[in-house]
């Protein structure tokens, strides 16, 4: 696991030298993290609050005395590692579940890696330090240490993912309550833990806004794309993930609990049952948070459709080996070869089964290459914002004239810049120069000299609070 992890953090590294720009949420962690460090938390703005990337961006933000883009530069090589160790934890997991022949767990563990990096947005939140893949990783970390009996450190993941993703705690809680009577040497540490989530969650929140339950009003704010605000937001969250995971991997998930319900009673077969469960309560409770007012955005789904995944290889390869006279019955010490009616019913399934995926396969991939272009073109109006800011003469003049003004989506990069807290940016009154992203010519509008109207592609506009001057900055993206 040492070798994985140092492959994974090396390979984030260097993915550096890619179009590298953290999105709205991870902003804001950074900006955070540099507030704590200096005793001067302000969580009244921005999204809600995560406790595990400020703990990461309070260590990074030190090292801001060498470049303002050092701390974000950190904390994308933190997030893209989980977004590597989530693909090479997937293929463990199918690995191990496929049963002891090599080349079904290879086959597994390949099916399972490839579908998850196939899932929409994968690409998207590994390029912008999103915190979803990290917290994939972590869980399935935990799942396999407890898989090694090694239930000391599947509490430890599971406590950390659970402090980036709250809908992770009941399936942490059910493990600790399991470990809490099997184990009294562990008590100690389930207790500390409980005890230290709900302080880690509501404590700064309380400190930075004197509102410990802000988070959650954050996540129950219901902008206009929420599924909380159709007719039906339950059913909206199932069609949604739906869509996410897509006919296969549901097939597949499928396979996988039927192979596991015929097949011997042991170990891989409870472990098996007990993802499919994990992955449907997952949904329902994502579903009731949606029906509560919760947005029921596509990263609530993520690590059900992740065992999903790692279910559609297991499926694949049990079908595979069923179709190829193996994975029969046990009887004492030998196993039975199966029937010839199970094996082309396995076949036809397995048939089916790469049917449906070539479509789904040809889909996702295409949806790559648009991830790519919307990350590169999103970097190049984080950076060209970062420009236009030295360009209107840095964070003390523009501050001088009141706080700034600039879309809600660069709202967290732009309080970065400026070294202002996140609720100044997002309350500004209008009197501060306001930033504009302009993508394409526009027409000037009548008596404005803001010169960005002008230029053709992606550029940032500078306009005093009353329209009065204006710069320009190509924001570098196509």
């Amino acid at each position: 696991m040492r070798r994985v992890l140092v492959a994974c953090v090396s390979l984030s590294a260097l993915s550096l030298l890619l179009p590298s720009e953290p999105s709205y949420d991870p902003w804001a962690w950074i900006v955070w993290g540099r507030e704590l460090v200096t005793l001067d938390l302000d969580t009244s703005g921005g999204p809600s609050w995560k406790p595990l990337p400020v703990v990461f961006t309070a260590i990074f933000a030190p090292f801001g005395a060498l470049s303002d883009g050092v701390p974000p530069a950190l904390w994308l090589v933190v997030a893209r590692t989980g977004t590597l160790l989530a693909l090479a934890l997937a293929f463990r997991l199918a690995y191990r579940l496929a049963g002891p022949r090599r080349t079904a767990g290879l086959l597994a563990g390949t099916v399972a890696a490839i579908a998850l990096a196939l899932t929409p947005d994968w690409l998207r939140y590994a390029a912008h330090g999103n915190e979803v893949p990290l917290a994939i990783a972590l869980l399935l970390w935990a799942v396999n240490r407890a898989l090694d009996e090694n239930h000391r450190g599947a509490l430890l993941l599971g406590f950390a993912a659970c402090l980036l993703r709250p809908e992770a705690f009941p399936f942490v809680a059910a493990h600790g309550i399991w470990v809490f009577r099997r184990d009294p040497d562990l008590r100690r540490l389930i207790g500390g833990l409980a005890a230290a989530l709900p302080i880690l969650w509501l404590g700064p929140e309380w400190i930075g806004s004197r509102r410990p339950f802000d988070a959650g009003d954050q996540a129950r704010s219901e902008p206009v794309w929420s599924l909380s605000l159709t007719d039906d937001p339950w059913l909206s969250a199932l069609e949604r993930v739906h869509e996410i995971v897509g006919l296969p991997l549901e097939i597949g998930t499928l396979a996988a609990l039927g192979l596991a319900v015929r097949g011997p009673s042991d170990r891989r077969q409870m472990v098996v049952l007990t993802l499919v469960a994990a992955a449907a309560s997952w949904v329902i409770l994502v579903a009731a948070m949606t029906e509560a007012g919760f947005s029921g955005s596509p990263r609530y789904f993520m690590p059900a459709v992740t065992l999903a995944c790692v279910l559609t290889g297991v499926g694949v390869s049990g079908l595979v080996g069923l179709a190829g006279g193996r994975g029969g019955l046990r009887l004492g010490s030998e196993r039975l070869r199966p029937p010839p009616t199970v094996r082309g019913a396995a076949a036809i399934a397995a048939g089916l089964l790469a049917v449906a995926a070539t479509p789904w396969v040809g889909d996702r991939a295409e949806g790559l290459g648009d991830q790519a272009r919307g990350a590169d073109r999103l970097a190049g109006l984080e950076r060209g914002l970062s420009e236009a800011v030295a360009d209107a003469g840095g964070p003390e003049p523009i501050v001088a004239v009141g706080a700034p003004r600039v879309g809600r989506q660069f709202q967290t990069r732009l309080a970065w810049e400026t070294r202002l807290t996140l609720g100044e940016v997002e309350r500004a009154n209008g009197a501060g120069l306001r930033f504009r992203a302009s993508p394409g010519p526009r027409v000037p509008a009548v008596g404005s000299r803001s010169l960005c109207t002008r230029l053709a592609g992606n550029a940032w506009c500078v306009t005093s609070g009353r329209g009065e001057r204006g710069r320009s900055r190509r924001g570098g993206a196509s």
